[in-house]
């Protein structure tokens, strides 16, 4: 049987194309919808496209079925930016009736519907379409695509009958099949829910990351077939087109990934999250209404010469302190045959700012996040690069940078 690898960026598109056929075909669109067109009236209109994700939780004998995940997709065709804002299913608002309930709640209140309206009313922003999407088609969705390859980082041993949860998960680098996937990212234990939500913005990295392996039009088949089963949107074929190509020219390095905070309590002997105004409004300007709140100044920049010519980092430091960035220090790389530049960022500020600083540097380069790095990270460690506290970003000159600094 033949196999095609494909590297990251091809990757990334074939899977968004496979993911859109199954949602398409899996959707249940009435034949009244299927040309309605309403993404591309909001991306001809230079709005951003809002999406609400919800993955649906199992207990057996429940008469309602909670939102285990919920997450807002929010895709900026024309910026060329998407992001990915995870809500804590534990967060407690104020419902229509005027009663206090968990945010997950509104599913089995009134579908996908009143979930729309709770999180779009809380967020402040207009929320169009949604997603709905069955835990078990998520472990056969995994399973089609072979597997997912992540890295565990305890074990992950928990047992409830009610929700049908079985997790047993081994520490170290593995591929989890469908039902690891499910158990690694639905595992809470005793842990909080933002760690749960970790977890699962780090599975979906790995599964961008990894992409697919394209095993015949059968695995396909098998995909719509999934999909049929176990996904509903209320978006239409044509919109799924659009939405398509909105993404299409969209790289892992355009899509942010954030989550909503708020204060743990309890209320009624219940453990819920306390809303944070600020927090929620701050996350919203930047990660949806695209408005930065920082300036240049606050990226810190650690420089490295991976290319070999002589004094390159400490000339790139000297030109990027004069467009108004900070640089924390300058050094060689752990080689000096770099093939491509990176810009990697070391944590959530430094993601924030790598687009502006990616602005400023004119040659090509790579975006990417340290915990998708860390091959390199150890390696670069090993050979005495140290980076001083506050490091936000980290330049890797490759080849061809050098006209940055001429």
């Amino acid at each position: 049987m033949r196999y095609v690898k494909l590297d990251v960026e091809m990757k990334w598109k074939i899977l968004i194309s496979v993911v859109l056929i199954v949602l398409v075909v899996g959707s249940g669109i009435g034949v009244y919808l299927l040309n309605q067109r309403n993404v591309k009236e909001i991306v001809d209109r230079g709005e951003r496209v809002n999406i609400l994700v919800l993955g649906l939780d199992h207990i057996e004998g429940a008469s309602a079925r909670r939102t285990d995940t919920m997450m807002l997709a929010s895709i900026d065709s024309e910026g060329g930016t998407a992001s990915l804002m995870s809500i804590p299913r534990d967060l407690y608002l104020k419902y229509p009736d005027g009663k206090f309930r968990r945010v997950n709640a509104a599913y089995p209140i009134n579908g996908a519907k009143l979930a729309t309206e709770m999180v779009s009313n809380f967020l402040g922003v207009p929320i169009n379409f949604h997603m709905v999407v069955d835990y078990e088609g998520f472990k056969e969705i995994v399973d089609l695509l072979g597997g997912v390859q992540i890295t565990v980082e305890e074990r992950l041993q928990y047992t409830d009958e009610a929700g049908n949860l079985d997790i047993d998960i081994e520490p170290g680098t593995q591929t989890l099949n469908g039902e690891e996937a499910m158990g690694y990212v639905r595992y809470r234990g005793n842990q909080s829910d933002f760690q749960r939500i970790n977890r699962q913005q780090k599975f979906l990295k790995a599964l961008l990351q990894g992409g697919v392996t394209v095993e015949g039009w059968s695995q396909v088949k098998n995909l719509i077939n999934t999909g049929r089963k176990y996904m509903k949107t209320n978006l239409s074929l044509m919109d799924m087109y659009d939405l398509g190509k909105a993404l299409q020219n969209l790289s892992i390095g355009d899509f942010d990934m954030a989550t909503i905070s708020g204060k743990p309590t309890r209320v009624d002997n219940k453990a819920v999250l306390l809303p944070q105004i600020v927090e929620t409004r701050t996350a919203v300007a930047q990660e949806i209404n695209g408005l930065s709140l920082t300036g240049k100044a606050d990226a810190n920049v650690y420089v490295l010469n991976g290319e070999g010519s002589a004094y390159l980092a400490r000339n790139a430091r000297d030109k990027l302190v004069n467009l108004g960035f900070s640089v924390t220090g300058t050094d060689n790389a752990d080689r000096f045959d770099y093939e491509t530049s990176y810009l990697v960022s070391l944590n959530e500020n430094g993601r924030e700012l790598s687009g502006e600083v990616a602005r400023e540097l004119d040659f090509e380069l790579k975006r990417v996040y340290v915990d998708d790095f860390q091959e390199t990270m150890r390696a670069l460690e090993g050979a005495g690069v140290n980076l001083p506290d506050g490091t936000n970003l980290l330049l890797i000159m490759g080849k061809g940078s050098t006209g940055f600094v001429s």
